[in-house]
């Protein structure tokens, strides 16, 4: 399974406004930018040690595309951790080649495409997403870091996930519902009575009520009605009505489908993950997704996004 991660990029000054991209300081092009940023990780690796101890090392030692007229950058970037064992075993025999000792750095090659359009303040990012190798965080990290370094001090560049509304919709049509959580921000008058002698009354404890659903359950009209307002416009200070009957101040909801789950909320939308499986998108050669279908899945994601009524959504996340 191939998965795509999609992230928006905003560049903001130090009043938080955010910047056109192609000149966010009046000047300066983030294109350009991240164009010297890759660059930069060609010739220094970004080492630092996580919250388990193990050494992540991330990098570039694949070629950089620059295309400037299609204001895009593509690359393979390195990530790699130490910390596990695997072996490695002849494909035939299974006889042992190679026992990875915890010291070893075990890499992976992410594909990655960025994307800064001219005169938008939101240019996007699309990283390919493997098991313990998340880019996201170490991108951002030293990207600002990069930026500053250059002697932009005054900007902090901004990622947020960049929802696929076509993708999502066609989810929910096709999925399966498997679990309802109805949450509210507080806990209620009754259940703080129950615990008085241990709550604390001025704590963001929230009460949730769950419903999960067996894989022979017909719940079609749970999933309507939460598509329904997933698609609506819902304010973050209203409370919302469920089913007529339950009333919550945001709802959360997983679909699976094709043995992808994904965790849908009506609100918070900054917490959804913005994974999309690409398996059936991409051609392939000797089983490795060929370099142009990759290009073409990335640039066609990025445009369904633009392309959805995109900034009348984005009033809701």
């Amino acid at each position: 399974m191939y998965n795509f991660t999609i992230y928006k990029v905003a560049i903001l000054n130090k009043a938080k406004e955010e910047q056109m991209l192609n000149l966010f300081n009046g000047e300066n092009d983030l294109l350009e930018i991240c164009n010297q940023y890759y660059n930069s990780l060609r010739e220094n690796n970004e080492e630092y040690i996580d919250n388990q101890g193990n050494k992540r090392v991330f990098s570039i030692s694949s070629k950089i595309d620059f295309l400037r007229t299609e204001r895009t950058l593509i690359t393979h970037f390195d990530s790699a951790y130490t910390g596990d064992e695997p072996e490695i075993r002849n494909g035939d025999t299974n006889a042992l080649i190679h026992k990875v000792s915890n010291t070893e750095l075990i890499t992976r090659k992410l594909f990655s495409l960025c994307y800064i359009p001219k005169n938008s303040k939101y240019g996007f990012v699309v990283f390919e997403n493997k098991v313990k190798h998340g880019v996201k965080v170490l991108f951002e990290r030293q990207l600002q870091t990069f930026l500053k370094t250059s002697g932009y001090e005054d900007y902090r560049v901004l990622l947020s996930p960049a929802l696929n509304y076509n993708y999502l919709s066609n989810m929910i049509e096709i999925g399966k519902l498997k679990k309802v959580r109805l949450i509210k921000y507080h806990l209620l008058h009754d259940v703080q009575m129950s615990l008085w002698d241990n709550i604390n009354l001025f704590s963001d404890d929230q009460d949730v009520r769950e419903w999960k659903f067996k894989n022979k359950t017909n719940n079609d009209l749970f999933k309507k009605e939460l598509k329904n307002l997933f698609f609506l416009k819902v304010k973050r200070n209203e409370k919302i009505l469920f089913m007529n009957k339950f009333e919550g101040d945001e709802i959360s909801f997983e679909i699976n489908n094709n043995g992808s789950s994904k965790t849908f909320y009506i609100k918070d939308r900054a917490s959804m993950r913005s994974n999309i499986d690409v398996s059936k998108r991409l051609d392939f050669i000797d089983g490795e997704p060929t370099y142009l279908s990759m290009k073409i899945t990335a640039l066609n994601l990025i445009y369904e996004i633009l392309d959805y009524d995109y900034l009348n959504l984005n009033e809701v996340a």
